[in-house]
């Protein structure tokens, strides 16, 4: 009892730091059991491309998980503190380090039961209200969330451990430091951070190279892959750069006597230059979270909005049937959608080959595909694309753009289909001359669209569409590329209809289940209806959008955190100063400008660098975008800047919310 006495004695003692701490780790197992329920919930089981989705929903628990451990770390940094005095005073009265250990750990165990209790019961209750979000999100109906054991036995088991963590470390600071330091732990004085020009050098480079891998990625695959490593570059020189450059920047203008010796710059910048030891990995933590933020908000966001255009531009009409040649006609589909009560208009059909893949070298050659050859391999690495490569007849062609061109016998029309037209450099597209089956024809015209053929594909590689004279040529040089190796038992022509259903959902379902009932079953085939796509769509990107609402909101809360526990620790050191400068004879509203100067430096800092941060990520948000078929268009850069505008204002909603605690610290000002 007496243990106990003392510790929850020194917890109230402390409840300006604790509750707080109590708060942030209830919301750390509220996020977490949020986590665990959408992981183990047969309702995402039960979504299309569920695999997915739960992928990505145990990718964010890894995430989320990582931030618990520093949100209840930094958080309960602030306590000790508070508590190392108390502790030390035991250590005099008499207690051993023993003692103070059971201490710890009781505060340890009375908090994590707290925070269990607090944290499951509105992490079930935020489930409830988040899956009515991705209902909406998904264009779902209802969704299937019931209580998990394995949830809950995952949360409190990894909070148990966290908990204990923190009691580990009290009891290694009390063995390792004697009972005078604990007792003098808020009185050690700050001293002025030495020059780290290698720091400064490292993080400097760190910059460039990841801006430099953002801003140069060639393609969506590429962007995938270099992602990791320049977000680890840049995390690695915002830290560095806070750390070092912050310092330089401030002794610089210490040198400045026309800007450091006046009143208000003078004590903002010798008050930041003696403190920004500590303030500096708060700050770049805060400025990458703040950058997480934007970057995760605006793709997933991008992706969910943009689904709608992507749906459009894949599938001109609402139905798209593509057979082999003579397999189908637009009688046999009519008949088909009468029979289902359903009504067809704005139908069109396209003849052109089916796809194949081939390889554009740099003399503009077309070279056809085989697997696993030793020509493959050596293709691979010399290769400036890889290509979708489809043949059309001048006759087909001038039927469906209604055009009266002409081609000479060693003449093409060549149309370039690309989700990223603006990359010439990789995209590389035949203009004078190209190589066919091993022969040479002249490029006599660049098409720069051919009405009714899809503007955007769902594949990462380019398309080629080659119009070529007559039919034998077209049948003699697609049959090279077509019939490959092991693509014997593609057709080489095929049929694609277009075409728009009148009618209720389901009938479209059962029409397209008895079109493709009716076809052989080893032709090639493939039946795709825009209300159908929309619903995977929605699926799929509605779940990214979700996930990236739920990271969103757990940056968005750690930020919070770190900037109420700074302001804290701010008031804390910066009362004393401040009443030592009146004392000395400086007037209150010379102190309070000094103040705001002060506060605008450290936290309006990690803001200026988040943006500049998501400045340089554009292009590889746009890679990364393509990489999941969503095209970059105006309606991402109003996207970015609708996200920069919310996380700014939230962020001076946080500032303004917890600088109250900051001049509650300094409270002699306002007497």
């Amino acid at each position: 009892m007496f243990h106990l006495k003392l510790a929850l004695d020194s917890l109230k003692k402390n409840s300006s730091t604790y509750i707080p701490f109590l708060l942030a780790s209830a919301t750390a197992v509220a996020l977490n059991f949020l986590f665990q329920l959408l992981i183990y919930s047969k309702g995402v089981k039960d979504l299309s491309m569920a695999e997915v989705v739960i992928l990505l929903l145990v990718l964010g628990q890894i995430v989320i998980g990582i931030l618990s451990v520093v949100i209840l770390i930094y958080t309960y940094s602030f306590l000790k503190k508070g508590k190392q005095k108390e502790f030390g005073l035991y250590s005099i009265l008499g207690l051993k380090k023993s003692d103070l250990v059971k201490i710890s750990l009781i505060q340890q165990l009375f908090s994590f039961f707290i925070a269990i209790v607090l944290g499951l019961v509105t992490g079930f209750i935020f489930a409830k209200l988040m899956i009515l979000l991705l209902i909406h999100l998904i264009d779902g109906t209802t969704f299937n969330l019931a209580f998990s054991w394995k949830a809950l036995f995952f949360t409190v088991l990894f909070f148990l451990v966290a908990f204990l963590i923190l009691a580990v470390i009290d009891a290694v600071s009390f063995y390792k430091t004697n009972t005078l330091a604990l007792f003098q732990s808020e009185k050690k004085a700050s001293t002025a951070p030495k020059n780290r020009w290698v720091l400064f050098v490292i993080g400097l480079a760190s910059l460039i190279v990841g801006y430099w891998l953002s801003l140069t990625v060639p393609g969506p695959v590429d962007a995938i892959l270099r992602f990791f490593l320049a977000a680890l570059l840049i995390i690695i020189a915002t830290y560095f750069l806070f750390i070092a450059g912050s310092t330089l920047l401030l002794k610089m203008l210490q040198k400045r006597e026309s800007y450091y010796y006046k009143s208000q710059h003078f004590i903002t910048v010798s008050n930041m230059l003696f403190r920004m030891k500590q303030n500096a990995v708060g700050l770049a933590s805060i400025a990458l979270l703040s950058t997480m933020t934007l970057v995760v908000t605006v793709t997933t966001a991008s992706m969910f909005l943009g689904k709608t255009d992507v749906a459009n531009r894949m599938l001109p009409r609402e139905t798209t049937v593509s057979v082999s040649e003579n397999l189908l006609s637009k009688e046999k589909i009519e008949e088909t959608a009468k029979k289902h009560h359903l009504s067809t208009d704005s139908f069109y059909t396209i003849r052109a080959s089916s796809k194949a893949v081939a390889y554009l070298s740099k003399d503009n050659e077309l070279t056809r595909w085989r697997y696993g050859s030793e020509s493959e391999k050596k293709q691979k690495k010399t290769r400036p694309g890889e290509r979708n490569v489809q043949f059309m007849t001048l006759k087909d062609y001038n039927d469906l753009t209604h055009r009266k061109a002409t081609l000479d016998k060693n003449e093409v029309l060549i149309y370039s289909l690309t989700n990223d037209p603006g990359n010439k450099k990789a995209i590389l597209t035949p203009t004078k001359n190209v190589r066919l089956n091993s022969k040479d024809y002249k490029v006599k015209e660049n098409i720069s669209s051919i009405p009714g053929i899809p503007s955007m594909t769902s594949q990462l590689m380019p398309s080629l569409f080659i119009v070529m004279p007559d039919e034998k040529t077209t049948e003699h040089t697609a049959e090279h590329y077509v019939l490959a190796d092991d693509l014997e038992n593609n057709s080489l022509m095929m049929d694609t209809f277009y075409f728009n259903l009148e009618g209720k959902f389901d009938d479209k379902n059962a029409f397209l289940d008895d079109l493709e009932q009716s076809l052989p079953s080893n032709s090639d085939s493939s039946l795709m209806n825009k209300t159908i796509l929309k619903k995977l769509m929605n699926a799929f990107y509605g779940g990214f959008f979700f996930i990236g609402i739920l990271f969103s909101i757990s940056f968005m809360f750690v930020t919070g955190l770190m900037v109420y526990y700074k302001q804290i620790s701010e008031g804390k050191a910066d009362k004393a100063q401040f009443d030592i400068l009146q004392k000395v004879g400086m007037s209150k509203p010379e102190i309070k400008k000094t103040i705001h100067s002060q506060i605008s430096w450290l936290f309006g800092l990690p803001v200026i660098v988040s943006i500049i941060h998501l400045s340089f990520s554009i292009v590889m948000i746009q890679k990364l975008l393509l990489a999941f078929a969503i095209p970059m268009s105006s309606s991402v850069y109003i996207i970015m800047a609708v996200t920069v505008f919310l996380m700014v204002m939230i962020y001076l909603f946080i500032y303004q919310l917890t600088s109250k605690t900051y001049f509650k610290q300094v409270a002699s000002l306002n007497n």
